[in-house]
Formats: C-alpha cells, sequence, structure tokens
C-alpha cells in the first residue's frame, strides 16, 4: 500500500503546449493517455527517473525518462523529446 501513495506520478497531467493531449496515472498501475476524445488505456510501472507504459494493444511496452519539479512533469515523448505536462488539481 505505501508504495503507490509516495508515487509522484499518480494524478491528471495536461500538456502545457497541447491542452488536449492528458496523462492520467492511477493508483493501481493503471491509466490513460488522452487525445482530443480518444482515450488510448496502458498499465505503467514507475522506475524512480523513468516510466515504463504498455499501452494496450502495443506488442512490446515502451520507457521514458522522467522528472517532476513542483506541479510540471517533463515526460520524453516516442521520439525521445521531452514534453511538459502541468499537474491537473481537480
Amino acid at each position: 500500500m505505501g508504495i503507490a501513495m509516495d508515487n509522484k506520478l499518480i494524478g491528471c497531467w495536461v500538456s502545457a503546449e497541447l491542452s488536449f493531449c492528458v496523462y492520467n496515472f492511477l493508483h493501481d498501475g493503471k491509466g490513460f493517455y488522452s487525445f482530443f476524445d480518444a482515450k488510448k488505456e496502458f498499465t505503467y510501472t514507475d522506475n524512480g527517473d523513468s516510466v515504463t507504459i504498455h499501452f494496450s494493444g502495443d506488442l512490446i511496452p515502451s520507457t521514458f525518462k522522467y522528472s517532476i519539479c513542483e506541479n510540471i512533469l517533463s515526460i520524453e515523448d516516442s521520439f525521445g523529446n521531452l514534453v511538459r505536462y502541468k499537474r491537473n488539481k481537480e
């Protein structure tokens, strides 16, 4: 139980540049990525400085480096570019 609670990734993250791109990391190791009205579900493992995300339908998971500073998540996209997401306080 304790391991999930200190997971800084958990929450809703909205892209700083493209507000229709949203990561949602849930407590149970699942989540989804929203892009406009499309939603792609995934399971994830937080590795501390990277996150391994396995999108449903993909054959193999992908690992993305990330860092969190205050309420900003900087995470690699599939091309290795850092993209900034802001924590959505709901």
